[in-house]
This record gives structure tokens, sequence and C-alpha cells, in this order.
């Protein structure tokens, strides 16, 4: 499955964090949290959905986005200093 790199800039703990991760699950139940502002996503939709999905379901909530960058991640991508369980996921996951 295609997998998808999204960074942003929504705090812990917010209403928009929330209603970002409740997007993320609709479209696309297997991710991965990198850390407080990333995450992967497996998914087979394009990064411009996949941000446009997430700017609706903030927007419906009547919170704010603020940063929000997705891209495609692919076989080429090279990493350092992931968790076991994340890079066993991400070498499982990753198209």
């Amino acid at each position: 499955m295609p997998l998808a790199l999204v960074i942003h800039d929504l705090p812990a703990g917010s209403a928009a964090l929330k209603a970002m991760f409740d997007a993320i699950y609709e479209i696309a139940p297997e991710h991965w949290p990198m850390s407080d502002g990333s995450l992967l996503a497996a998914t087979g939709v394009s990064p411009a959905y996949l941000r446009d999905h997430l700017l609706r379901a903030l927007k419906a909530q009547g919170q704010q986005a603020g940063l929000i960058l997705v891209t495609r991640l692919g076989e080429q991508a090279a990493w350092s200093g992931l968790p076991a369980d994340g890079e066993a996921w991400l070498r499982a996951t990753i198209d």
C-alpha cells in the first residue's frame, strides 16, 4: 500500500489533533504516528486528497489547520532512529 507522510503543527491533546486523527482513521486506518508533529498513513488516496480531507475535517469541527504537509513516501525512503515496532511497520507497509 502506498504511504503518505503527514507533517503538521497541531498541538498535542488539542481538539484539532483529535479531529485530524478521526479523519485519518476514515481513509487510512493503518497509520503510525512517528512524532508529535508527523505520521505515516497507508492509503491509496493522493496527497492532495488526503490534505483536503484533513482540512475539511478540521473546518467541520471549527478548528484551524495550521501547517499541514502531505507527501508520498516510496521504497527509496531512508530513515534512522525509528523504534523497532515503527521500523517493522514501515518495512511491512512501504510500497
